[in-house]
């Protein structure tokens, strides 16, 4: 039997248009939460997957007004303020955590804050620490290092222990020229009446993700598995493959209208070599939310 949790899912900015589910031998195939593949006789190799067209809206979910901080979360989100494996806590994260939202009484400011000073203070590292394995929130804080999966688990740890609801998603994401597509992690936060709203740190979106972020699935723990196996044999192992994941754009909409008014004026009109230049930047929402 296997149960593969990772495949595409519907929310408001993203909608499947096709999915076409296979299985080689064929195999008793069961949709749910997870897609459950189930075989009855021995053969020598199993194969299963699927292939979807996605439909992904370039939206921002709108908060046009302020949500008190601290808020406290109805029942059915403690399990999003609760640690885990590997988003777990300590008091270093704590007093860190503290520090940046000390005397701030809106939301949206502290998800901010958090995830500005994490994008800051935590270096994007490819390293083989960090590659081949997930580590914790808490080693994270400690070395200053970690790929998308650990600087996501820091983001999330620290709204926990300020009791905001905070959950890892994984997917797909586009990197730009010369690196393609590849697999990702983001976070999403709970917004009280407005739902979970995406938030990816190590691309610096906050409150927002391009439309090249395809959700495959949402977790509790970075560590939860994507796929799992079972059998029933005797003298019978299973070894099982990697899973493969190939994304690629069908196409494209249009264009959309600018979000925000950006404009530069130099503070000097004369300049001289060594010297620097002071430059006044304004930006000005032209939206009417965060």
């Amino acid at each position: 039997k296997v149960i593969l949790k990772l495949f595409p899912t519907e929310d408001n900015r993203q909608k499947i248009t096709a999915i076409h589910v296979t299985s080689n031998p064929e195999a008793d195939i069961n949709p749910g939460k997870a897609y459950e593949f189930l075989w009855k006789s021995l053969y020598p190799k199993y194969e299963y997957g699927l292939n979807a067209e996605i439909n992904i809206k370039n939206q921002i979910t709108q908060v046009k007004s302020k949500i008190k901080f601290p808020n406290n979360p109805e029942a059915e989100f403690e399990e999003y303020i609760a640690a885990t494996e590997f988003i777990d806590f300590n008091d270093e994260i704590k007093d860190q955590v503290n520090k940046i939202v000390e005397n701030e009484d809106d939301y949206y400011r502290v998800v901010f804050k958090v995830a500005d000073w994490v994008q800051d203070n935590i270096k994007y590292d490819l390293n083989s620490i960090t590659a081949k394995a997930v580590q914790k929130s808490s080693w994270v804080l400690d070395h200053r290092e970690g790929v998308c999966d650990e600087i996501t688990n820091l983001f999330i740890s620290m709204l926990r222990m300020v009791g905001i609801p905070a959950r890892f998603v994984t997917g797909a994401v586009y990197a730009g020229d010369g690196v393609g597509w590849g697999t990702h992690g983001w976070a999403e936060v709970y917004f009280p009446n407005k739902g979970w709203i995406p938030w990816d740190v190590t691309f610096g979106q906050h409150g927002w993700i391009d439309p090249t972020h395809l959700k495959l699935s949402d977790s509790i723990d970075s560590g939860e598995s994507s796929v799992e196996y079972s059998w029933r044999s005797y003298n019978v192992n299973i070894q099982p493959e990697e899973l493969s994941l190939a994304t690629r754009l069908e196409k494209t909409g249009e264009k959309f209208s600018n979000l925000v008014k950006l404009s530069l004026k130099s503070q000097n009109k004369k300049i001289g070599f060594g010297s620097y230049l002071p430059i006044e930047v304004v930006i000005e929402n032209l939206q009417d939310f965060y």
